[in-house]
């Protein structure tokens, strides 16, 4: 189907809710009635009824389309509401700092604030690898360094 927006009379609509609202209608009975209301002939009312069906058919995926984004929103708003910023983070370590009764859980508090907040310097990391040369031995024959 193109992109171009598909144009339908008031009768296919109308026909196309008629389905929508009366999906177990027989094809017949939808004629009998629309071709008295319409004064059409029935092949007319076919055509109009394959159009509704097509109205109806784009008329789901709009719909189906519009629930996907609001399903994907509310996916994504509970995942934030589930993750504790930054700030609230720091909110609650701060609580623990001063309403903790056991010395050892203040300072662990505080030692995690001030992790989060960068308060302590790097720590040098000493080179765990030992590295061999494979060229030491060599240069060791040889006098170079």
């Amino acid at each position: 189907m193109s992109d171009k927006k598909l144009t339908y009379s008031k009768q296919v609509i109308e026909i196309a809710d008629f389905l929508f609202a009366n999906p177990d209608k027989s094809i017949s009975g939808v004629i009998s009635v629309f071709c008295v209301k319409y004064r059409k002939t029935s092949r007319t009312i076919e055509t109009y009824i394959a159009k509704a069906r097509e109205y109806n058919r784009n008329r789901i995926q709009k719909q189906e389309k519009i629930r996907d984004k609001v399903l994907i929103t509310e996916a994504k708003e509970s995942i934030k509401s589930v993750i504790l910023s930054r700030n609230q983070r720091l909110e609650i370590l701060s609580d623990l700092a001063i309403k903790a009764k056991r010395e050892e859980n203040k300072i662990k508090a505080i030692a995690e604030l001030n992790k989060m907040q960068g308060e302590y310097a790097p720590e040098k990391i000493e080179n765990m690898l030992n590295f061999s040369d494979p060229f030491a031995e060599m240069r060791k024959n040889h006098g170079i360094n």
